[in-house]
């Protein structure tokens, strides 16, 4: 599979063409493409890419070199027809970055916090007080979630992509590293 040169690139990017970050949170967090949208392969990548891009429209996915063939075989199951690749390091100018919440640091935001995970995921384990906003209906109305909100999910994965998702509608948030899982370790004052 060939990948995008930096020119290829650089010309769809200015044309705001969708852009799928397949790379994993931690990565994406540090240093992610304007405009890029976060579905790790190392999450619900299909659910996430199918809820927050259109399927009929080309998508260009950036990714680690080596993982071009699953990024594109996972999501052409799901139906995406016209896919491109870019690997990452070819990209020379700046970069952005999230700003992120550490676990033990949680209780910290209760105020503003809010729980990206699916309804049924919410229904079973939540931190009590802290309302549902699922993903599917994040893209949907945006406009539910305010600027410095500190969201979460299950593990981080969902988060990241709404958290992206958010930036490349010039909503800034943070997320919680590791999600709900590292605050049932990290954080043991919070009420789950």
């Amino acid at each position: 599979m060939t990948s995008l040169s930096l020119e290829q690139f650089e010309v769809l990017h200015d044309e705001g063409a969708q852009m799928l970050d397949s790379r994993p949170t931690n990565d994406f967090a540090s240093s992610f493409i304007s405009n890029s949208i976060n579905a790790s392969l190392n999450g619900s990548y299909e659910y996430m890419a199918s809820h927050i891009f259109d399927k009929e429209r080309q998508l260009v996915i950036i990714c680690h070199e080596g993982k071009e063939g699953e990024s594109v075989l996972r999501l052409e199951e799901e139906g995406f027809q016209e896919i491109l690749t870019f690997n990452f390091n070819l990209w020379e100018s700046k970069t952005s970055s999230i700003v992120r919440v550490k676990a033990a640091e949680a209780i910290n935001f209760i105020s503003v916090m809010k729980d990206v995970s699916n309804t049924e995921d919410w229904e079973v384990l939540h931190v009590k007080g802290v309302n549902s906003f699922p993903l599917a209906d994040l893209v949907n109305d945006y406009e539910i979630i305010n600027e410095n909100d500190v969201i979460y999910c299950g593990n981080g994965h969902k988060s990241m992509a709404a958290a992206s998702f958010l930036m490349a509608k010039g909503v800034n948030v943070r997320d919680i590293v590791g999600g709900l899982s590292a605050m049932l370790v990290d954080a043991p004052e919070l009420e789950i």
